[in-house]
């Protein structure tokens, strides 16, 4: 995708207090995680207060607020020289359509084009970090200890190495609090022995009798000070590793691998979000009758997105096709009441389709008439596609 002699590879972490930034190119020897100080580890970019609330509320204010933002970031990047194309990837702890439409519209404005932006959250990092990792450290299962606000989220990362390509899953196991309605008052001292008493408890839960090849700590919370039976436990015949930017770097090797600066393998991850139909439609090109594919099933729905344009000819609706990646073949057809009559290919149509859900993909439609003697109408046609979970190959549904 990128060509250009300094390819930059980015990897943000989003935060509502504090975001990270990590970055590649050729020059490196893999990715580097920027410092606010020089010469220290200091990762935390503090991320603008109201910078949340405005996005959530879907105002333009916060679209300008995130691309000033992202401006900030990038002018962290001087050390690295002036990049002559960017492809960035965003994480955050939970992506949705908002944001995901925000954050492509902030880049925009600061010179980096929809398509050299791709979203996923926390869960996707790890898994692009892990795949970048010594292949002795994911062996067997991986486990991910998530800690914010107090909250510690256990995750276990593995792999289906029966299939093809290979399958990567990540699924939540357990929670536990840590903050200070968990402490209920208790002194200093007894209160770190509680502590790693109830992580202790949570570790052993989740790894029962099963190997488990390595285990990551994210989140200032955990420190050495408290975590005594706890660590030990987690270190006995396994590799354990503690750090505060595994996100970002996960999301960076993402962006290279996108960039086609890296290449991990046959592997793919089987996200909560990820989408299980291909779509298109027929059309007739270069005079024969083709499929033209648009949306690719094994996408994150919030970046299953694609859009063209068309002529009719002899028909007043839209049909679409979907397969799913069990082999479940759908049509689904859009009508166009009110659509102005014209003589037959005198009618030129914008089709665009995102996914809103991970079953949910929005249809649009709209009329572009066909040049001065036929002006576009303003029409625009709007349907939603569901598809249930699991369904009878050859039904054929509407939209």
């Amino acid at each position: 995708m990128i060509s250009e002699i300094n390819e930059l590879a980015l990897g943000i972490d989003l935060g509502p207090v504090n975001s990270q930034l990590t970055f590649y190119n050729r020059q490196n020897s893999g990715p580097r995680t920027v410092s606010v100080v020089p010469g220290e580890e200091n990762y935390q970019i503090a991320t603008p207060a109201e910078l949340f609330s405005l996005m959530e509320q879907r105002l333009e204010e916060g679209v300008a607020l995130l691309a000033d933002f992202f401006a900030q970031c990038l002018e962290l990047l001087a050390t690295a020289g002036k990049p002559d194309s960017i492809l960035a990837v965003v994480t955050m702890r939970k992506m949705n359509g908002t944001w995901a439409d925000g954050i492509r519209a902030a880049f925009e404005r600061v010179g980096v084009p929809k398509d050299h932006v791709f979203l996923q959250d926390y869960r996707e990092s790890f898994y692009w970090y892990m795949l970048n990792q010594r292949k002795d450290l994911w062996t067997y299962q991986v486990a991910l200890f998530s800690c914010e606000n107090g909250k510690v989220t256990a995750f276990e990362f593995s792999v289906e190495r029966k299939t093809r390509p290979a399958l990567v899953s990540i699924e939540e196991k357990g929670m536990l609090y840590l903050d200070e309605l968990a402490r209920e008052g208790r002194p200093d001292k007894l209160w770190l022995e509680v502590k790693d008493q109830k992580f202790l408890e949570l570790a052993t839960k989740m790894f029962g009798k099963r190997t488990f090849s390595s285990v990551y700590l994210v989140g200032e919370e955990f420190d050495k000070s408290w975590m005594g039976n706890s660590l030990a436990f987690l270190c006995n015949r396994r590799k354990v590793f503690m750090g505060q930017n595994l996100y970002t770097k996960g999301a960076c090797y993402a962006a290279m691998e996108y960039a086609r600066m890296n290449r991990v393998g046959d592997y793919l991850y089987a996200g909560p979000d990820m989408i299980e139909q291909n779509m298109g439609m027929e059309m007739i090109i270069r005079g024969h009758q083709e499929f033209y594919p648009m949306i690719s099933a094994g996408v994150n729905w919030y970046m299953a997105r694609a859009e063209c344009e068309f002529v009719l000819d002899d028909t007043s609706e839209v049909i679409l096709y979907s397969k799913s990646m069990a082999g479940e073949e759908l049509s689904h057809t859009v009508r166009l009441p009110g659509l102005p009559d014209r003589p037959n290919r005198a009618t030129r149509l914008h089709l665009d389709l995102s996914f809103i859900g991970k079953r949910k993909c929005r249809v649009r439609v709209t009329d572009l008439g066909l040049g001065n003697l036929y002006p576009a109408s303003g029409k625009r046609w709007d349907a939603v596609i569901t598809f249930a979970a699991e369904k009878t190959p050859g039904k054929e549904g509407e939209a």
